[in-house]
């Protein structure tokens, strides 16, 4: 099963996520900053799933920028506002946007497929 690294600053909603993920066999690593995500990057996650906005818009694109930087890692983004990512160059560096309130069967199908 794969290896997910979760990144949110929304502590209760990373571990939510984290515990259905496990109930469906996925190995989770958890962040709750860039700075974090990017140290658990050394543990090469086969997907990253991060919340845009931690907690600004930018830092979230940053993050994207330095992960893309150092992998091919599939990168799954959460956001309450899509368009934060449209027309943003970062958009072609994700292989999946979805919108929060994000349902645990799109979750494990994004990460599955």
């Amino acid at each position: 099963m794969a290896r997910v690294l979760l990144v949110d600053d929304d502590a209760a909603g990373l571990e939510l996520r984290k515990l259905i993920l496990e109930r469906h066999g996925y190995k989770c690593a958890v962040a709750f900053d860039p700075q974090q995500a990017s140290f658990l990057l050394g543990t090469k996650p086969d997907v990253v799933v991060l919340d845009l906005r931690m907690p600004s818009l930018e830092e979230g694109l940053a993050l994207i920028r330095a992960i893309r930087a150092r992998s091919e890692v599939r990168i799954i983004v959460l956001c309450g506002q899509p368009e934060d990512l449209r027309d943003q160059p970062e958009s072609n560096m994700v292989h999946a946007v979805l919108a929060k309130p994000v349902r645990p069967e799109q979750l494990i199908a994004a990460i599955g497929s």
